[in-house]
């Protein structure tokens, strides 16, 4: 079946950036086979047209961080079945929730018991609609770490490969390893280092042995440093790193997943709820310096893909997009974000089917109100959502 679709304007997200006037694209069996100005457009190849309307098309989004299925209610605790039941719904309406932010790629990077993992089953074989997803189950962290919730705990070299294999055995894409502590967490520098330099080489050797990535939870400068030095695939938040870091960073292609919507809601949400908490007063102090580095890091050639952790205390799964919105607000370009959200996520997470409207290309696009390369307050406004070529049904 050839689908063809037009409309006012198109971004292709490919290496040149380019943007289509008034297109045409023609889909086969939910795959793109062309995109052209409609001037140029061959009507007779397509079984039928959808005229989308006065529509900017972008690539779907994705989401390089996030964490679909968290601890459960208290109630729940005496009931295993009331538990699990409860948090895998739970698990289900994020996933979905994130399609109503154009997301149509995440990666859960640690839930509870591991249940994004049945998540990611259900989506792909069509019992749930969401996007893809790739998850790491439960990530690695030093025992009594931080995220010990949602984590294998580990002590020592040989407890380190073995619950990153036991990681890679329960059925993970990718391995996540919890290697600094918080913002707020007590220690010797701000986000301080829970791992050795041989746990974090062991738990990165080891992933990789078995063909997995590694993303880290890194915000001290030693934690981020003994990580990107190790060959670790993904920085994700990074907040007190130095200049030296991001230099080498770029020489080596680690990637950076900045998540700025995460002490962005704790501070206009969560200090809202909880005046008192001084971790969303502390989530204010580093804002700055947040988005700083991220500046910094794209000035420097570091390879940037979107995350939000959403899922996170008070970061909502269904404004996703809003963290491009922050992303030019630190200083990058409509397009630096833009790419970072589309592009710069399918390079990360190697899904090359994603990222970019292209010939070969899966037809999973995003239909905004303004465009956002004028406006990047524009991907908040989706028009419409397709998948595979099939528009998903948002209300």
């Amino acid at each position: 079946m050839k689908t063809g679709y037009t409309g006012r304007w198109l971004y292709t997200a490919d290496a040149a950036g380019s943007c289509v006037e008034n297109f045409a694209m023609l889909t086969e069996d939910g795959r793109i086979v062309w995109v052209k100005p409609q001037a140029e457009a061959g009507w007779a190849e397509a079984d039928t047209w959808v005229d989308l309307g006065d529509v900017f098309v972008t690539p779907g989004f994705i989401d390089c961080h996030v964490h679909l299925a968290g601890d459960p209610a208290k109630e729940a605790y005496e009931s295993p079945g009331r538990e699990a039941a409860g948090i895998v719904c739970e698990g289900a309406a994020h996933a979905r929730q994130l399609l109503h932010a154009g997301v149509v790629a995440c990666r859960d990077l640690g839930s509870y018991r591991g249940y994004a993992l049945g998540i990611r089953d259900a989506v792909n074989r069509g019992f749930l609609e969401g996007p893809k997803i790739l998850a790491c189950g439960q990530a690695v962290c030093a025992r009594g770490g931080h995220g010990y919730e949602i984590s294998y705990e580990a002590d020592g070299v040989d407890s380190m490969r073995g619950a990153v294999r036991q990681v890679i055995k329960d059925g993970a894409d990718v391995v996540k390893l919890m290697v600094s502590g918080g913002v707020n967490s007590p220690g010797p520098e701000p986000g301080p280092c829970e791992l050795t330099r041989e746990e974090i080489e062991t738990g990165i050797e080891t992933a990789h042995a078995w063909g997995r990535k590694v993303g880290v939870h890194t915000h001290g400068n030693t934690a981020i440093r003994l990580c990107v030095e190790a060959g670790v695939d993904s920085i994700e938040h990074g907040v007190f790193m130095t200049e030296d870091i991001m230099e080498r960073m770029a020489e080596k292609g680690t990637f950076l997943v900045p998540t700025l919507c995460a002490p962005y809601y704790a501070v206009e949400e969560g200090i809202r709820q909880e005046p008192d908490n001084p971790d969303h007063k502390k989530s204010r102090e580093v804002l700055g310096r947040h988005r700083d580095v991220l500046k910094r890091c794209a000035e420097k050639g570091v390879r940037i893909a979107m995350g939000t952790d959403a899922g996170c205390p008070f970061n909502p799964f269904d404004k996703a997009a809003h963290e491009m919105v922050l992303m030019v607000m630190a200083g990058l370009t409509p397009k630096q974000a833009l790419d970072a959200a589309t592009r710069g996520g399918a390079e990360l997470l190697e899904l090359s089917e994603l990222g970019s409207l292209e010939p070969g290309k899966k037809a999973s696009f995003v239909c905004l109100k303004g465009n956002p390369l004028e406006r990047i307050e524009a991907v908040d406004e989706i028009a419409a959502l397709y998948l595979d070529g099939k528009e998903i049904f948002l209300g």
